[in-house]
C-alpha cells in the first residue's frame, strides 16, 4: 500500500492582548471565584480552560464561519446509519465529519446511544464512537500574578426600579467576585493529517476535499487571530499581541511552555527572547525555517530585541503567510 505524505502539524503559541476576570469555578457563598494554579512559591496564577477557548472559537466558527455544530439532528444521521438493527460506526463517524466541522475539528465522545424506539444500539465495532480531536488547545495562563483585587457588586438601579417590586424582595442582593487583569498565554496545536479523515477500526479514510480541508484550517486560523470571550455582561478580546510557530514535519507543540514574559510598572511587557531562541534551536535544522513569528508594535519594552533576534513580522502578516502555507500542504493553492 502506498504510503501518504505526511502534512504535518501546525502549531502557534500565543500571547493575547489584556484582558480580565475570564474564567470562573464554583461560587463561594455569594463570592465568584476565578480559576487560580498555585505556583512554587505560593504565588497564583489565573487561566481559561481548554474548554473555554475552544467553546469561544466554536461558537465564533458558527456565528462567523457557518460552521454547525453537533445538535438533536444527529439523531437522524444515527437512523440512517443502521444497518440491521446495528449502527455502523464507520459510516456514522464519516458522516459527522463530512457534515459537522465541531467533530471534525474538535473531536467528540458518544456513548450510550439510542435509536428512535429509545433502545440502547448495538455498534458495528466497540462501545462507543470517538474522535481524538485533531486539534488541541491548551490553558491559558496569566503572565501577571493573582493579587487577590475583589469586585463588591450591586445594582441599586435595577433593585430600585424593577426586581423589588417583581421579586417582592427587602434588599437587594449583594455579590463579589474576584478580578484579575492580565496578558495570557496558550498554544494550538493542528494536526493537518486527521483534518477531515475518520479512523475506523481498520483503516483511515479521507472523507472530504482537500480544499475543504483546507478551508476549515484557514478558518480556524480567522478565528484565533480575532479571539474574544464573552462574560459576565463583557466583552473581552483575546486576539494576539505575539505570535510564534509554523508547519512542522515533526508533530510536536515546539514553542509551548517556551514563553518567559514579565510585566513592568508602566503595563507593558519584557519576553525573554533567549529562552524562544534555544527552544527554536531544539526542532531539527531542516524544520527550523519554517517558523514564524508575529508581534504588535507598542506592547513590549523590549520590542526592537524582538524584532531582531525573532525576525518578528507582523501579527497579520503571519497569519495569513500560514494560510498560504495550508493551501500548498493540501496542494490547493491558489498561486
Amino acid at each position: 500500500m502506498e504510503m501518504k505524505e505526511m502534512k504535518g502539524i501546525l502549531t502557534l503559541t500565543i500571547i493575547t492582548q489584556r484582558a480580565t476576570s475570564l474564567n470562573y469555578g464554583e461560587n463561594i457563598g455569594n463570592v465568584s471565584i476565578l480559576k487560580k494554579l498555585s505556583l512554587g512559591d505560593n504565588s497564583q496564577i489565573t487561566y481559561v480552560s481548554d474548554k473555554a477557548l475552544k467553546y469561544e472559537m466554536r461558537k465564533k466558527g458558527k456565528e462567523e464561519k457557518g460552521w454547525k455544530l453537533l445538535d438533536e439532528k444527529v439523531k437522524e444521521v444515527i437512523e440512517n446509519k443502521r444497518d440491521k438493527g446495528k449502527l455502523d460506526v464507520d459510516s456514522f463517524g464519516k458522516e459527522l465529519i463530512k457534515n459537522y466541522e465541531e467533530f471534525d475539528l474538535f473531536g467528540g465522545l458518544l456513548t450510550n446511544l439510542k435509536g428512535a424506539d429509545g433502545k440502547k444500539l448495538e455498534l458495528s465495532y466497540g462501545d462507543s464512537v470517538k474522535r481524538t480531536a485533531p486539534v488541541k488547545v491548551t490553558y491559558a495562563y496569566s503572565i501577571s500574578k493573582f493579587q487577590g483585587d475583589m469586585d463588591f457588586m450591586n445594582n441599586i438601579d435595577a433593585y430600585n426600579r424593577y426586581i423589588k417590586h417583581i421579586e417582592q424582595k427587602d434588599a437587594q442582593v449583594i455579590t463579589q467576585s474576584e478580578q484579575h487583569s492580565a496578558h495570557y498565554y496558550y498554544t494550538i496545536a493542528i494536526d493537518l493529517d486527521r483534518i477531515g479523515v475518520w479512523e475506523g477500526e481498520d483503516q483511515s479514510e479521507d472523507v472530504v476535499s482537500s480544499e475543504e480541508k483546507a478551508n476549515r484550517v484557514k478558518a480556524l486560523l480567522d478565528i484565533v487571530r480575532t479571539l474574544s470571550r464573552q462574560i459576565k455582561g463583557r466583552w473581552e478580546n483575546l486576539s494576539p499581541i505575539f505570535v510564534i510557530g509554523g508547519i512542522y514535519k515533526i508533530k510536536n507543540p515546539f514553542f509551548m511552555g517556551c514563553i518567559g514574559a514579565k510585566e513592568t510598572e508602566d503595563g507593558k511587557l519584557i519576553l525573554d527572547t533567549s529562552r524562544l531562541i534555544d527552544c527554536m534551536n531544539l526542532i531539527p535544522e531542516g524544520e527550523r525555517e519554517n517558523t514564524l513569528c508575529g508581534i504588535l508594535s507598542g506592547y513590549f519594552a523590549n520590542e526592537q530585541e524582538i524584532r531582531e533576534n525573532l525576525q518578528c513580522k507582523s501579527v497579520g502578516e503571519v497569519f495569513e503567510e500560514l494560510k498560504k502555507r495550508v493551501e500548498e500542504v493540501y496542494a490547493v493553492s491558489k498561486a
